[in-house]
């Protein structure tokens, strides 16, 4: 733990310049991502190129620099919204926007800073008969020489998707790489588990009418069923609860149980057969979301890497908090690192 002029480092709010919680909470929760932050702080801050990409890399790299050098309580982060919005315009105003949108975007955005791709090949066609594990492989390594930066081996897994044709039992797999996982919440219970919103994700789902795909085997549009598994596993997993209903414009305030002491997220019951053993997780980070889709506030929770002390990170506001407070019904995006 390093402690300078009196506050411990990391331990730095984010100034709110016209509804930016939404920017300032996925802005902690990536601060606290241990790995990130401990290579970003080794590397310089100046430009790597001149692409819009590269000044936003080099911005949040300033910001980091400064928010674990232990000298401010907060800072402004306007230089960083600048370069965002420079790029992503629906950025540029003061509309409040979506967290985890956000992070999609601006993760995109460090590691194609970041990206040192080769040119790949184009891929070759895919053998239905192929061993699962070693088309899983053929795909993430034609996916890596393309997407080939530190955010990619931090943050990105891989699915596995079984499609089963009901007419002729024949399986064709599919692997897709994710930056996270986007979890449905039960609309019928008022409470739930973690796991609950895990079993609804990989749940086996029926493939008919127009959503019929067409059969290799049976040469013909078929009812399937269809399947997720999670194949590859990340260093780092963010978990998207979806609360927001876009059909009904309306917020989902279940509580989720999940898990947040060490090693306690268990996510082998969700893995492919092939991969055995558990697979552990420990939280780190939660965005928070008070309020309704007609005007919010976010906050984030943070388990400092060094303190293993929860904090509060309102904006500018940092307080302490407590591990039995975690679980609530605003928890909106959480954050797991691989144990």
């Amino acid at each position: 733990m390093l402690r300078l002029c009196g506050i411990i480092t990391g331990l730095c709010g984010l100034w709110n310049i016209g509804n930016t919680c939404f920017m300032n909470s996925m802005i902690q929760c990536l601060s606290h991502t241990r790995e990130l932050t401990s290579f970003l702080r080794g590397q310089s801050s100046s430009e790597r190129g001149t692409s819009k990409d590269h000044l936003i890399l080099a911005e949040y790299t300033k910001l980091i620099k400064n928010m674990w050098s232990g000298t401010q309580r907060s800072i402004n982060p306007s230089d960083l919204k600048y370069a965002f919005s420079s790029k992503h315009r629906m950025y540029s105003g003061s509309a409040q926007q979506d967290a985890q949108e956000f992070l999609r975007f601006f993760l995109d955005s460090l590691h194609g800073a970041l990206n040192a791709a080769i040119k790949r090949d184009p891929l070759s066609e895919i053998d239905d008969n192929m061993n699962n594990k070693d088309k899983a492989d053929m795909l993430w390594e034609w996916y890596s020489k393309a997407e080939n930066s530190m955010i990619k081996d931090l943050f990105v897994g891989q699915l596995r998707s079984t499609l089963k044709c009901t007419f002729c039992n024949m399986e064709s797999t599919m692997f897709d790489p994710f930056w996270d996982l986007s979890l449905p919440l039960p609309s019928s219970s008022s409470r739930c588990k973690l796991e609950n919103c895990l079993e609804m994700f990989i749940k086996e789902e029926i493939m008919d009418g127009i959503d019929q795909p067409t059969c290799s085997n049976c040469d013909t549009r078929r009812k399937c069923t269809k399947r997720l598994t999670i194949e590859r596993f990340p260093r780092y997993l963010v978990i998207h609860l979806k609360r927001f209903s876009e059909a009904r414009w309306s917020k989902l305030t279940n509580i989720v149980e999940f898990p947040t002491k060490n090693r306690a997220l268990n996510l082998q019951p969700y893995a492919s057969e092939d991969i055995s053993g558990p697979i552990y997780y420990s939280l780190y980070g939660i965005s928070n979301h008070m309020g309704s889709t007609a005007g919010g506030h976010y906050v984030a929770v943070c388990k400092h890497p060094q303190t293993q002390q929860w904090n509060e990170f309102n904006d500018n506001y940092v307080t302490e908090a407590f591990e039995r407070n975690l679980v609530t019904s605003n928890a909106y995006v959480l954050f797991y690192e691989r144990a």
